[in-house]
């Protein structure tokens, strides 16, 4: 089942990330549509039209050291949010 509201969307990206982080392969592309997404709903967009309009092309022109400040606090975002999923869900 797709979530269509911005937290359902959000857990979905959450998990997503902690397979990405967790396996053995690199995935760059699924970590930068992870941080798009992360960064969207920070600023308090509509994740379902943000999803749905998402391209890759946009990271064309990003220089490499933007893209590891902001895959840093992506981290510590997702970090963020998994303590506070994990308690809202009653898993600690």
């Amino acid at each position: 089942m797709v979530s269509t509201s911005n937290d359902g969307i959000m857990s979905e990206y959450l998990i997503k990330y902690a397979l990405v982080k967790s396996g053995e392969r690199e995935r760059p592309t699924e970590l930068l549509e992870t941080l798009y997404i992360s960064e969207r709903f920070q600023a308090g967009d509509d994740l379902k039209s943000v999803r749905e309009r998402y391209d890759h092309a946009l990271w064309n022109g990003v220089p490499a050291s933007e893209i590891e400040r902001r895959l840093a606090a992506l981290d510590d975002f997702m970090k963020d949010l998994a303590r506070n999923r994990a308690a809202m869900w009653g898993l600690t």
